[in-house]
């Protein structure tokens, strides 16, 4: 019954990984991991079916398609911009030493709309999410995880070749790079806030650690045979599974986020609708691992092999497992106090 459980709920993750908006493996050991971020929207313009601006937009079929790297001109700011932020806004110690981007973009016309849709992969490489401990001689671990929830309004701005200038994390970039007539005026009108909206807000992503779903493989071998992407790191089998987006009593319904208005383009009214789907993520963590909240941080405490009795999914927690976080929370809270000087 345990093991067809882990297996159904990893599978359930792995099934959706299209929709997933964050997911990362953690081994507080090595203190270095690659998270994945997918901003994710689609945006409708809606026009009267045989209008002139029906005309021109209905045959639209336009992609923009790119990756970029350390090397990509715009990137070394991106990434200093995003460390900026996710200090001031997250008082995280986590750095980003490296990322990389994979950007598509799409607009596709019918009779009666436009659709654009937008699908950005940010792939960071962090270190520092393992907080320094005063107990040098333990084998536990404690990790920050207040970086998860990031957001930014920098425009992001890549330099990208064969197309310009591309704005990642304002929706406008992508029509003034294909239909820069178009761009002009909805930036003008309205609607303009639903074109300068970022796309890299993850602050969903941040929802309460005891609203995400828990999952402990005790073993390590249900959560890599599901294919889920967890490896043996830091030389833990044992390994933490947290999810989000499973909408349940004990939850909650996450839903996804709508707003409207209308603009004139080319002298016709039109319809706009902007949508960007429900959070949702997977952490991983190498070893046992038990959430607390001190004010606005959430840490972890991880050890290497769980309490006697522990339940493999979301529920209450054995007696030994409330003991060591009560035993924990002093240094927790000079930990945060830590991060708040940093």
């Amino acid at each position: 019954m345990v093991i067809f459980l882990i297996t159904f709920t990893v599978s359930s993750l792995v099934s959706n990984s299209h929709a997933v908006q964050m997911t990362t493996v953690l081994s507080p050991r090595q203190n270095e991991a690659d998270p994945i971020f997918t901003a994710n929207r689609f945006i409708t313009i809606q026009f009267d079916e045989g209008s002139e601006l029906a005309k021109k937009l209905s045959t639209i079929n336009e992609n923009v398609r790119f990756k970029a790297n350390v090397s990509t001109p715009g990137m070394a700011e991106l990434i200093s911009g995003i460390n900026r932020d996710i200090f001031t806004e997250k008082q995280s110690p986590i750095n980003i030493e490296n990322a990389t981007v994979d950007y598509t973009g799409a607009l596709k016309g019918s009779s009666d709309r436009l659709i654009v849709s937008y699908k950005i992969v940010f792939t960071p490489i962090i270190t520092g999410f393992t907080l320094p401990s005063n107990n040098s001689g333990s084998t536990n671990s404690l990790v920050d995880l207040d970086w998860r929830g990031f957001h930014t309004s920098r425009p992001l701005t890549l330099q990208v070749p064969d197309i310009g200038n591309v704005s990642i994390n304002y929706p406008l970039s992508l029509l003034q790079v294909k239909l820069p007539e178009i761009a002009q005026q909805l930036n003008s009108s309205e609607a303009a806030e639903i074109f300068r909206t970022p796309l890299f807000n993850f602050e969903d992503i941040a929802t309460p650690m005891e609203r995400w779903h828990f999952l402990f493989d005790p073993t390590g071998s249900q959560a890599s045979s599901a294919g889920s992407g967890y490896q043996e790191l830091g030389g833990a089998r044992v390994v933490s599974i947290f999810s989000l987006g499973e909408s349940s009593f004990r939850e909650g319904v996450m839903e996804a986020k709508e707003s409207d208005a209308t603009a004139l383009v080319d002298g016709a009214n039109v319809q706009i609708h902007s949508s960007t789907p429900p959070p949702s993520g997977q952490i991983q963590i190498a070893g046992f691992a038990t959430v607390t909240k001190n004010g606005n941080s959430e840490i972890a405490f991880v050890s290497e092999n769980a309490p006697e009795g522990t339940s493999t999914a979301t529920g209450g927690f054995p007696i030994q497992v409330l003991g060591i976080l009560g035993g924990m929370m002093a240094a927790i809270s000079v930990l945060v106090l830590w991060k708040a000087r940093k």
